[in-house]
C-alpha cells in the first residue's frame, strides 16, 4: 500500500462512508473511491464490503489498523515536527508550564525575566508534565516547565529547585492544631483530595502508599495541584501537593504542614537534546530558580 492508500484507509475507518473519508482528507469522493480501488487491487483482496450507504471492514482491515493507526501517528510527530523548524524562534520566548506553578512562580520569574528582556514576547502555553515532554522532544517551545523527572531521548533536563510534600487543609478554629507536621497514616485515616496518578505527584503518593501498605480514601479526585487546594480551602476536605503550590496560596483559611516521612518534590527545566539554549531561555531559567528560591525560604521560615 503507497501512503495515499493509507491515507485512504485510515480516513474511511474513521468516518465509515466515501463522503466523510473525502472531508476529512478534503478531497473529492471519486478520488477516494479510486484510492481505495488501486490499494484493495495491489492487495488482493477487500478491505471493505458496502452495506446500505456504510463501508463495513472486512477482518483483513481490522487486522492492519492497529498497525496503520501506529504509522498515522509517527506522520503526525513529523508534521509537528516539521511545522517547528520552520516557525520563527527568533523574536520570542515560546514557554510551557504545568498548570500549579503558573500561578505564583510563573508571574513571579516573569517580572524578573522582563527586567532583562522588557521587550520580547513570550508565548506561554499551559500543559500537563507528558505533553510538555513530548512538545519540547518535537521543538515546539523552548524550554518546559515540569515535576520531576522526564525520561525522553529528544529532552534534556535542567535542575530548577527543590520542594516537599505538604498537608494542606482549611483551618476549622483558631488555634486549632497548630502543628507544623503530619504523617502520612494521618491524613489517610479520613477521606482526603487525591491527585489523579498520570500526575506525577500523583505517582509519587501511590508509590508512598505502596510501601506503607495501605490503600487511599479519596473524597474527590483531581488533575491539578492548584485545584485540589481551593478545594481544601473550601473544606471538602484535606489533600496532599507540592510546597511550591501550597506557597501560592495567600489565604488564611489554609493550614499548610509538611508531610512525614517528607518526600521530595523537584522542578525541572525541559529543553531539546543537543542544541545549545538561546540567551532568553538561559535567563528565563535562571529568573525561575530565583522565583522559586523565594518560595523555598519562605518555607524554611
Amino acid at each position: 500500500m503507497r501512503l495515499k492508500h493509507i491515507e485512504v484507509f485510515n480516513a474511511i475507518m474513521l468516518t465509515g462512508t466515501v463522503g466523510g473519508a473525502a472531508k476529512l482528507l478534503h478531497v473529492t469522493q471519486p478520488s477516494v473511491t479510486q484510492a481505495l480501488a488501486h490499494a484493495e487491487l495491489q492487495l488482493g483482496y477487500p478491505l471493505f464490503t458496502r452495506q446500505r450507504r456504510k463501508l463495513v471492514p472486512t477482518s483483513e482491515a481490522h487486522a492492519l489498523y492497529p498497525e496503520v493507526q501506529q504509522l498515522m501517528t509517527q506522520l503526525e510527530t513529523v508534521r509537528r515536527m516539521s511545522v517547528a523548524l520552520g516557525g520563527d524562534t527568533a523574536t520570542g520566548l515560546r514557554l510551557l508550564i504545568v498548570p500549579s506553578l503558573a500561578v505564583r512562580a510563573l508571574p513571579d520569574a516573569l517580572r524578573i525575566f522582563r527586567k532583562q528582556h522588557p521587550d520580547m514576547n513570550v508565548s506561554i502555553r499551559i500543559q500537563h508534565s507528558k505533553e510538555i515532554t513530548q512538545a519540547i522532544g518535537l521543538q515546539e517551545a523552548d524550554v518546559g516547565i515540569v515535576y520531576g523527572s522526564r525520561s525522553h531521548p529528544a529532552v534534556q533536563e535542567e535542575p530548577i529547585a527543590t520542594g516537599r510534600l505538604v498537608c494542606v487543609s482549611r483551618v476549622r478554629a483558631p488555634g486549632a492544631d497548630r502543628r507544623s507536621t503530619i504523617t502520612l497514616e494521618e491524613v489517610m485515616r479520613t477521606p482526603f483530595i487525591r491527585i489523579d496518578e498520570r500526575d506525577p505527584i500523583g505517582t509519587m503518593l501511590a508509590e508512598q502508599w505502596s510501601r506503607l501498605g495501605m490503600a487511599p480514601r479519596a473524597n474527590v479526585t483531581v488533575q491539578t495541584h492548584h485545584i485540589a487546594m481551593v478545594l481544601a480551602e473550601e473544606g471538602f476536605g484535606p489533600a496532599i501537593l507540592d510546597s511550591f503550590t501550597a506557597q501560592a496560596s495567600k489565604s488564611k483559611l489554609l493550614h499548610i504542614r509538611s508531610v512525614l516521612p517528607e518526600v521530595a518534590v523537584e522542578i525541572k527545566a525541559l529543553l531539546p537534546n543537543g542544541q545549545r539554549s538561546a540567551r532568553a531561555v538561559e535567563d528565563f531559567i535562571r529568573a525561575f530558580r530565583a522565583a522559586t528560591r523565594t518560595t523555598q525560604i519562605a518555607q524554611s521560615c
